[in-house]
């Protein structure tokens, strides 16, 4: 069941255009594969040097235009996205795709975006029960029923790891706020309003074609 619906999950999920947009922009920096020689180059310049080796949109936030930090970095042939990691990674800098733009910004304004939302999702935890199948038999001694196999506990459907891997990208293990859990069937979710959003086109998906 869930091999049949991950296509689908990824329409879903990226169903506006803007959302398509993101798609393009992440798949861009992800696949792109440029040379890089930083020598004690601002992270601002690293952001500039990036738009317009990939011509692409960034915005760079004022924290780090005015930052002193700077990055040294030689690499080949490496993705866009590998790049940002290793230039931002000891630094208080994060970047995210929003709006078909790359933005490089403090990580604690990222975090601000994060929200509580909770998403009842109890019809959508469990199959159909399969009851044991019945033999009916004729005997001398008259109609006899016979059990074919014991009742099958259904397992529960694992939404949440279905949620995580393909909903949200890296943002639940390099968003310390964000979370996702179940508890007595409500979805609890700590997570930006664009994933949020996200998630619960795949809880509607579901949920009609279960």
């Amino acid at each position: 069941m869930i091999r049949l619906l991950l296509p689908a999950l990824a329409l879903v999920a990226g169903a506006s255009v803007q959302e398509g947009e993101d798609r393009r922009l992440l798949e861009k920096i992800r696949t792109l594969k440029i040379d890089v020689d930083f020598r004690d180059t601002p992270v601002a310049g690293v952001a500039d040097f990036i738009a317009d080796v990939a011509d692409i949109n960034v915005f760079v936030h004022r924290e780090v235009r005015e930052s002193s930090d700077t990055v040294t970095l030689r690499v080949k042939d490496v993705s866009i996205r590998s790049i940002l990691n290793l230039a931002l990674a000891s630094k208080k800098f994060g970047f995210r795709v929003r709006d078909g733009v790359l933005h490089i910004a403090p990580r604690e304004e990222f975090d601000k975006d994060v929200k509580l939302e909770l998403i009842d999702v109890r019809d959508l935890l469990y199959p159909i029960r399969d009851f044991p199948g019945v033999e009916m038999t004729l005997t001398d001694a008259g109609a006899g029923l016979t059990a074919l196999s014991e009742a099958v506990e259904p397992a529960e459907f694992p939404l949440v790891d279905l949620i995580q891997a393909h909903v949200g990208g890296r943002s639940w293990q390099e968003n310390p706020r964000t979370s996702i859990r179940l508890s007595n069937g409500i979805l609890v979710v700590r997570q930006t309003p664009e994933v949020i959003a996200q998630i619960r086109r795949v809880v509607d998906y579901l949920r009609r074609n279960k």
